[in-house]
């Protein structure tokens, strides 16, 4: 598949998200020749844009992203794109623990989606409600129809974080198939932020360095504990 042919990426983000993380994401998107569409949306909730973004009138395949992912190479995405076009929601696998539907999905943080599948399947909301977490439903629907559903397992994490139900876990800084995909988690913290950006710049260069990687996560801070928020970036 020739870059040309790759539909774009759209991302959606707020104003509490660095200029820096922005400029990373940019930087990689460009340097693998992908169509990035960051969007900032300041009044708008991220299931409502996921939702405008699934329900769009373009009959070629819809892929969204969260602001701190990004490919780790061209011919992943491409891959990825290519599974969508043949009928199959391709995402990220995710598994939400603080709902009660604990099974695998195509996480939004990086999905593509058919083209049409989410009106065919009745348009199912994105909202988190206490059965699933944000765009869960998409995957639900798409497996309760027979449509193929195609997740892309966690290889490893930089800062190991929680359970994958029982096939993993994922955390800070997840790479995700054969090096195929990064996502951060919690962008809206300053000391991920840096190894968002220092991964940004070993796909630009070619060369990974996971050792950096782990001196970044070993200089944060205890976090103070809060209440428990849910997944993702907001």
């Amino acid at each position: 598949m020739r870059r040309g042919d790759l539909p774009p990426v759209k991302t959606f983000y707020r104003e509490n998200i660095s200029r820096e993380l922005l400029e990373a994401q940019r930087m990689v998107f460009a340097h693998l020749g992908i169509e990035l569409q960051q969007e900032l949306e300041k009044g708008m909730k991220h299931a409502d844009w996921l939702d405008r973004s699934f329900g769009g009138t373009s009959d070629e395949v819809v892929v969204v992203c969260d602001i701190d992912a990004f490919p780790l190479n061209t011919a992943a995405f491409a891959a990825m794109v290519g599974r969508a076009r043949s009928g199959v929601l391709t995402g990220l696998e995710q598994v939400a623990n603080h709902v009660t539907n604990r099974a695998p999905y195509a996480g939004p943080m990086f999905l593509a989606a058919p083209a049409g599948l989410w009106q065919r399947l009745g348009r199912p909301a994105s909202r988190a409600t206490e059965a699933v977490d944000v765009a869960q439903a998409f995957t639900v629907a798409a497996r309760a129809a027979g449509s193929g559903v195609e997740v892309i397992a966690p290889r490893f994490a930089i800062a190991p974080k929680w359970a994958l139900g029982d096939r993993g876990v994922f955390g800070i800084g997840t790479f995700y198939g054969d090096l195929d995909f990064f996502h951060l988690f919690e962008a809206r913290l300053q000391s991920p932020v840096e190894l968002f950006c220092a991964v940004a710049e070993g796909v630009v260069s070619g060369r990974h360095d996971f050792a950096r990687y782990l001196e970044i996560m070993r200089e944060v801070p205890p976090v103070v504990a809060r209440p428990r928020k849910r997944f993702g970036l907001f």
